[in-house]
């Protein structure tokens, strides 16, 4: 596990964007959690007010697919929004689709450098909408990530509810990236344990994230980090994070956060648990576990409605 580190810290001598593109050619859980042959995975464009937005559908699962009446999980991938895209994360997508016995839909929003923040934002929100022009109501739809994507489907949830539209049935984060100003004390108190990320890396990423302009932006604007925005009238949320990574407060702090605002919060702490450890769900029981604990999860929420 140790050599994910090594692919994982940037070169600050390198142009960004020549640094990104590297990134990304490194990023191996395409190769670790490859596609099934039987999964099915089928691209499709969505476009809302002229805004598109890239999609793959990833059906994996015992019911025949009805896109206006099944459960859909929008998946949105980590990365720290410099990597990422179907072809690294079709194995796991695949994986979730058969566990939740759910379709997923995976979005390709845009990456920094090229695209800083909101572009990412703006990208959910336009997949989102055009869901729900297409007929598909919002009690329907999950929206699940890890890491960045974790992040990422927060500040969509807060997007949705400061323009007063209808929220999703269920949140589900792994691990998420909620805090752009990295101002947790798991971010010194776990430096060392942490084998999946390195801070230089992720503070170069938020310097990738916030743009060009980034010496000029405030970095705990909720603009950016979901952490200090509100969270007052969320749906129900899953969170799971580990204890050995950088991130963990980002977890903890949003929990706390938002069971404070009466968000029915469900937080699951891996004890020793590296960074997004339900990805290694075919290496290690504990990452099976909180699986299936957010499989359970999930079809509590829905109450038996789920198609078989």
């Amino acid at each position: 596990m140790l050599s994910f580190k090594s692919l994982l810290e940037p070169d600050l001598l390198v142009d960004p964007l020549e640094m990104a593109r590297k990134l990304r050619l490194s990023f191996l859980l395409g190769t670790m959690v490859p596609r099934p042959y039987h999964c099915q995975v089928n691209k499709q464009v969505y476009e809302y007010e002229g805004h598109k937005a890239e999609a793959y559908w990833i059906n994996h699962h015992a019911g025949k697919e009805q896109r206006n009446t099944d459960q859909i999980v929008i998946y949105l991938h980590g990365g720290a929004y410099v990597r990422g895209d179907i072809n690294g994360f079709s194995g796991l997508e695949c994986h979730l689709s058969r566990l939740f016995n759910m379709s997923l839909l995976h979005l390709e929003y845009r990456l920094v450098p090229e695209h800083p923040l909101p572009a990412a934002v703006d990208d959910t929100l336009a997949l989102y909408r055009a869901l729900l022009h297409d007929g598909i109501s919002s009690s329907r739809l999950i929206i699940m990530g890890d890491s960045a994507g974790g992040g990422l489907t927060l500040l969509t949830v807060q997007a949705l509810l400061d323009r007063h539209l209808p929220i999703p049935r269920a949140v589900i984060t792994m691990s998420p990236w909620t805090d752009l100003s990295l101002s947790g004390e798991s971010y010194k108190r776990n430096r060392l344990t942490d084998v999946m990320l390195r801070l230089e890396y992720i503070s170069w990423s938020v310097e990738r994230a916030l743009g060009p302009n980034h010496a000029q932006l405030v970095r705990y604007s909720s603009f950016h980090s979901p952490l200090f925005g509100s969270f007052q009238g969320f749906p129900p949320m899953y969170i799971t994070v580990g204890t050995a990574e950088l991130l963990e407060d980002d977890s903890r702090q949003v929990a706390d956060k938002a069971q404070n605002a009466g968000v029915d919060v469900t937080l699951e702490v891996g004890l020793y648990m590296m960074h997004v450890h339900p990805i290694f769900f075919s290496f290690c029981p504990e990452a099976r576990n909180t699986l299936d604990n957010i499989r359970q999860w999930v079809e509590a929420k829905f109450q038996g409605e789920i198609n078989t």
